[in-house]
């Protein structure tokens, strides 16, 4: 069986940032409690003290502020809405479960929090259901990982997630970016609510007009504040989140579109929306080489094989691998 799941995409595509407004994706299903790994019985998941205090006490945004409530409800699960997606819509670099912890407690404490989420729907009388209305059973089933996390199972930190559970996690990072620029992305039935302006208090850019940045570019000033935008919300993730490949390859991609319409606009580039991490640097210069020759980006890359599969990387693979531990080295990550 198959879902089809509607959402709002942003696409590198003919060296811009363009909205692409219900784009419909396709996942396959299957029985993701048969399939997934678990921990074993012998793995102990040994929390931090600032983890366990932080569980203990949920985050005082969602006591104070009233845009987590507002976005929790693009997040449905069996018991309301995502509280803790939506704590890292306004600040990605939030955490809860992975607070304190290195890589693989991150994954393993994942791996815990979700196998507990499967036994508690499966004692429910209702399994688990990759193909639940709205996805309700996987922002159910992922409600209690922060962002951090998230970037964990999305990147299958050590091999301990599916396939499926990559997907789900990779789409619901997807939409808080979406959510925090300014773009909606979720359920469909839920868009009528959305109110499209950035996270506020973020410093996004807000200028969504349809008037291009030159007389000689199609470049919109809203794709412009899209790439600003993202650029800033992906700098402020967390330091793990930041060492995986999925986030240099999605960091470097957005700063070569914003580049890109500057050089159209004959406009210099501002200095907060340039990455100074190497791999960043790196990447973005062999796509804007790739551009020139008519090369374009997979629309998924989430390991070093698939970085490294790129057209525009061909040739390059020992300088990306070095720049790549270097980052993560400068990032206190360098056995991610």
């Amino acid at each position: 069986m198959e879902t089809m799941t509607t959402v709002n995409s942003l696409t590198l595509a003919n060296d811009t940032l363009v909205s692409s407004h219900k784009i419909e994706t396709t996942t396959e299903t299957g029985n993701n409690t048969a399939n997934k790994k678990s921990a074993t019985p012998t793995d102990t998941i040994t929390l931090s003290a600032e983890a366990t205090a932080a569980l203990a006490n949920p985050s005082s945004a969602s006591k104070t502020d009233p845009q987590v409530s507002y976005y929790a409800q693009f997040f449905p699960t069996r018991d309301g809405g995502g509280t803790v997606f939506a704590e890292n819509v306004i600040n990605p670099a939030a955490t809860t479960i992975s607070t304190g912890l290195n890589a693989t407690q991150i994954a393993h404490a994942a791996r815990a929090n979700m196998d507990a989420e499967y036994s508690t729907m499966t004692a429910s009388g209702k399994p688990y259901d990759y193909s639940s209305k709205d996805g309700i059973d996987d922002y159910t089933l992922m409600s209690g990982l922060d962002r951090t996390a998230l970037a964990a199972v999305a990147s299958n930190q050590d091999g301990l997630f599916t396939k499926n559970e990559q997907n789900s996690a990779q789409a619901i990072m997807l939409q808080q970016e979406h959510l925090a620029i300014g773009n909606y992305a979720g359920p469909t039935d839920l868009e009528s609510k959305f109110i499209a302006k950035p996270v506020s208090g973020q410093d996004y850019a807000d200028d969504f007009s349809q008037t291009t940045v030159s007389h000689l570019s199609n470049i919109t000033n809203e794709a412009v504040s899209w790439e600003k935008n993202l650029s800033l919300y992906l700098d402020k993730t967390s330091t793990y989140e930041k060492s995986t490949v999925e986030w240099a390859f999605n960091r470097a991609s957005v700063q070569t579109a914003y580049e890109t319409a500057m050089d159209a606009a004959n406009q210099p580039d501002d200095p907060k929306y340039i990455s100074n991490l190497s791999i960043v640097g790196m990447l973005s210069e062999l796509m804007k080489n790739g551009q020139k020759h008519h090369l374009v980006n997979h629309p998924s890359v989430r390991s070093l094989s698939d970085l490294l599969s790129e057209e525009w990387a061909k040739g390059h693979e020992t300088g990306i691998k070095n720049a790549l531990m270097k980052t993560r080295t400068a990032l206190g990550y360098a056995q991610s």
